[in-house]
């Protein structure tokens, strides 16, 4: 079979075929119409990203790309990034191309088709219960900084800052505290914007 013969077979299939079509143009001296289907879902989709943004809820996106920056994902018929920013460690060492991820928006800008998603904003929302400020949860310190250490939690990253460990002065935050070590953290403030959480280790 050729490629002229498939292409046939297609166009063949979708006679007598009814849907919705989106009027771009009509020539009145022709009488006739110029219809778009991809114009109509791009209208379609972004009506409902409306909603979903309206309504605040957590959303499946299929990955299409990915690249140094992030992933490029559709969300109803529509493209959208996540950047590298907003993945969870835990994602980050699964994710592969037609991976289905939750996220949520951060920007929908339909006047600049510009979508921007979350997959660590779908997180804590997935966890809402247990993240919740004065909660006490166990994460695992994965980086160590002269100011403090970044512990996740299931995947989402947490900044215990120096000033929020203990009560005593700490010389050589490297020689008190071994990577991949578990310790229990009281969360102080939560960023559902960015999908982060700062921690500490005061009064527990």
């Amino acid at each position: 079979m050729t490629y002229s013969e498939t292409i046939e077979d297609k166009i063949l299939s979708l006679i007598n075929e009814t849907r919705e079509f989106f009027i771009v143009a009509y020539n009145k001296k022709s009488q006739q119409l110029l219809l778009s289907i991809k114009r109509l879902e791009y209208i379609r989709g972004w009506k409902r990203i409306k909603q979903i943004q309206t309504e605040d809820i957590i959303i499946k996106a299929v990955v299409v790309s990915i690249n140094k920056g992030g992933l490029l994902v559709t969300i109803e018929g529509l493209k959208s990034f996540i950047p590298n920013s907003h993945i969870t460690t835990q994602k980050k060492k699964i994710i592969d191309i037609h991976q289905i991820i939750e996220c949520k928006l951060l920007v929908a800008d339909e006047r600049r088709n510009q979508l921007i998603c979350s997959n660590k904003c779908a997180l804590l929302a997935r966890f809402a219960d247990e993240f919740k400020i004065g909660h006490i949860v166990r994460g695992e310190i994965t980086e160590i900084k002269k100011y403090g250490l970044f512990i996740t939690i299931h995947g989402i990253p947490a900044l215990l800052h120096i000033s929020e460990i203990g009560y005593k002065h700490i010389d050589n935050i490297h020689k008190t505290f071994v990577l991949g070590n578990k310790i229990q953290v009281k969360i102080i403030h939560i960023d559902t914007k960015q999908g982060r959480l700062s921690v500490s280790t005061r009064d527990i």
